[in-house]
């Protein structure tokens, strides 16, 4: 996001948001998450197509993708955020 929104902004153009297909949820380097930050350093919106929990519980519906939620929990526990407001 960072590296394409100098691009956009040396271009001569004002970029006014960011679409991501899949919000980890991820904390980032302060109190906020990844998404928290992009949003406040830019002041621009951040929307998601899906988030973790959306991909959480399309897993729980799936028999054949289930034996993957271990790992999805493995990854929240030490990447995300507590709470995603």
């Amino acid at each position: 996001v960072r590296e394409s929104y100098d691009i956009i902004r040396a271009g001569g153009a004002a970029p006014c948001g960011v679409v991501v297909a899949l919000d980890r949820m991820e904390r980032g380097t302060g109190r906020f998450s990844a998404v928290q930050e992009v949003e406040h350093s830019y002041n621009i919106p951040v929307v998601s197509v899906a988030t973790l929990d959306d991909l959480v519980n399309y897993i729980k519906t799936d028999p054949g993708l289930v034996h993957h939620l271990e790992a999805v929990y493995g990854y929240r526990e030490q990447y995300g955020v507590k709470a995603h407001a």
